[in-house]
This record gives structure tokens, sequence and C-alpha cells, in this order.
């Protein structure tokens, strides 16, 4: 590993989805949530959004994203993003993710934890709630 700066994070947020404008690279986060609602579990979301943002970076970065069932501290699942390298620490730089169709085992509190090499440097935390089914006609 080669010597980098700890970046400062912006924002860590989560959403249904990220689009990203193909001319001017602005981001659109669509649907911010803190929580979601199931009726059966294990419930599969069928695509979560993941953005988030820093500045004070320099070097070749390495981000892994963890979901974290928070009551049971379970990993629910890991992903390994491209390395990224950054020239100049007063950059801004920010990222948008869709991850497809996550599984949440049970309700409860989960949390998405941001890695740059191994090392935890943001954290994200929201509910899964468990609702009753609507009534049929």
């Amino acid at each position: 590993m080669t010597d980098v700066s700890t970046p400062s994070v912006q924002a860590f947020l989560v959403c249904d989805c990220i689009i990203e404008d193909s001319l001017t690279k602005k981001k659109s986060l669509i649907g911010l949530f803190t929580h979601l609602h199931a009726v059966t579990f294990p419930f599969q979301h069928q695509q979560l959004g993941l953005y988030f943002c820093m500045t004070d970076a320099e070097g070749t970065y390495h981000f892994e994203i963890d979901l974290v069932y928070v009551n049971t501290d379970q990993l629910v699942c890991r992903a390994s993003l491209p390395e990224v390298v950054v020239g100049d620490r007063l950059q801004i730089s920010d990222f948008g993710i869709n991850i497809p169709a996550l599984l949440f085992p049970a309700p409860g509190r989960y949390e998405f934890r941001l890695r740059i090499h191994g090392r935890v440097v943001a954290q994200k935390d929201f509910n899964v709630i468990q609702v009753s089914a609507p009534p049929t006609a």
C-alpha cells in the first residue's frame, strides 16, 4: 500500500437510485430514505443507491462497502470498487453506486460502512421495518 492521506467524507447517503447525467456528470439522488418497509422476511429490495463525497484525498484508493445487520453484527454483503486515483487534495470527488437486489434477513437496523484500505471512514445506518400486509379488496 502506498502512503495516502485519509480523506474527509463530506456526505454518505442512501437512496433508491442514483442517476448520472452523461454530459455534466451531475448526480441525481432519487428517493433518499432512513427506513424501508417490508411485509415478509427475508426481504429483497430491488435496488439501492449509495452516494459519497470526499475531499482532502491524494493518492490511490481502494474502496470497499459493507452492509451490516447491526442487530447481530452480521455482514450482509461486501462490494469492492475499482481503484480510484486522486491527484489533488483540494479536489472534491463524488461517487454514486447503484446496488442491485439486496436481501435483508430480518427487520432491524442496518448500516453501510465505507472502508478505505480496510479502515472504516464513514457509516450510514437505516431501519428495515416489518409492516402488516395491506388489506386485499
